[in-house]
């Protein structure tokens, strides 16, 4: 369950300084061209000062102009999950919907069993967190990485227009490749006991145009 307790930390964390955020504003104040700013790209809505989640889902529809962005449907996201991979049976699947400290995500994944490989697939929807928030969780997306070592390397690449990273470890055999859908989705296929190529052709069972579509 590697990308779900990951997603737990970093919802953690980015509450976290939220709240810290909030917190800074509430001491400092705000002018009157900031308020007469928020009152016209916000939706009108009442927060309570005491109620820190309030203040989350707030400051969240600010970064998203104004939108309270919701995550697409469980059984949406599973339906992308693929039957099965060459060689390789779907041995389990699960979806989940999250809100947390006003954050608002959902997730699937599968996971996919021969004799000693195996593979998973997790599709994550950052909903709430679609806007400038997410840099924090993709800042591989805006830059060019390459990483060589003596029994593997990770490196940013592009997959069908699809910023992405790949990282394989020849000794291990074991790997992941993770792509960066629309702004909002995040694909993640990881391995042990398997070849890139098989990972590779992994995401490509992923039907990334009918996922753009769900939103």
């Amino acid at each position: 369950m590697i990308a779900i307790s990951n997603k737990r930390v970093l919802i953690g964390m980015f509450a976290a300084l939220l709240m810290i955020n909030g917190c800074s504003k509430k001491d400092d104040g705000q002018t009157q061209s900031s308020e007469q700013s928020a009152a016209k790209n916000t939706p009108n809505m009442q927060v309570n000062d005491d109620d820190p989640v309030a203040q989350t889902r707030q400051a969240l529809m600010e970064t998203n102009q104004g939108k309270d962005i919701k995550p697409v449907e469980m059984d949406a996201l599973k339906s992308l999950l693929p039957a099965d991979l060459a060689g390789m049976k779907r041995s389990n699947t699960s979806a989940e919907h999250n809100q947390m400290m006003g954050y608002d995500m959902a997730t699937a994944e599968a996971e996919y069993q021969a004799e000693d490989s195996n593979i998973k697939i997790t599709i994550i929807d950052y909903g709430n967190l679609s806007g400038s928030m997410k840099m924090g969780l993709v800042s591989w997306s805006m830059m060019q990485y390459n990483r060589e070592t003596d029994t593997g390397y990770e490196k940013t690449i592009t997959y069908k227009g699809y910023k992405g990273m790949e990282k394989y470890d020849k000794e291990n055999k074991s790997g992941s490749i993770q792509i960066f859908v629309k702004d909002r989705f995040m694909v993640t296929v990881e391995g042990n006991q398997i070849t890139m190529d098989n990972l590779k052709n992994a995401i490509d069972k992923i039907d990334t145009k009918k996922l753009e579509s769900l939103v």
